[in-house]
């Protein structure tokens, strides 16, 4: 093999290699609007957040009546998860933005990208809750680690819910909702 063909058979093996890296890149589409550490709505959303999770923390420990060796134990998985979750949720916020943003000029790219999004998101929360079920089961017991799990379903049925219930169907000519109205 000559120096042109080694340099050919390498050039293939490295486009190889980088189409198999960064193909998994090109299945989740990236946020249409970037946003910055400084936006006014993401310090009203965070500091909404911060009530919340004093609300969630309090909700939880009357739930799950922990003697002190699980409250340590059940706390010590529990803080390292929400702040998992908190990536999760930024990501939704970044959706409904975009969403919002682009509700006017609607098409199908933008519908594929905020659809692909969604889902990534609701695998990446399931993720996080199989996930942190393991390990609260392993530092507790799998009744905690159900219980935490039941608590955590109930309430992020209920932020889906509202978030859904406030936001308008996608922009078309005929909606069921247009429809409907008539």
């Amino acid at each position: 093999m000559n120096a042109q063909q080694t340099l050919f058979r390498a050039a293939a093996v490295a486009t190889l290699i980088a189409a198999a890296l960064f193909s998994g890149c090109a299945q989740t589409p990236k946020p249409l609007t970037p946003i910055s550490a400084n936006d006014p709505e993401m310090k009203a959303l965070d500091a909404d957040r911060a009530r919340y999770r004093e609300k969630k923390v309090a909700l939880i420990e009357k739930a799950l009546n922990l003697n002190a060796k699980e409250h340590d134990a059940f706390w010590r998985e529990y803080y390292p998860y929400e702040a998992e979750l908190k990536k999760v949720y930024d990501e939704r916020y970044s959706i409904i933005r975009d969403y919002a943003a682009n509700y006017e000029n609607m098409n199908d790219e933008i519908a594929d990208n905020l659809a692909l999004r969604s889902l990534k998101i609701r695998d990446d929360r399931n993720e996080l809750f199989r996930k942190y079920y393991g390990r609260i089961k392993k530092s507790t017991s799998a009744l905690i680690a159900g219980q935490f799990l039941q608590i955590e379903n109930e309430l992020n049925l209920l932020s889906d819910l509202k978030i859904s219930t406030e936001t308008p169907i996608l922009p078309r000519d005929v909606s069921p909702t247009s429809v409907m109205k008539k």
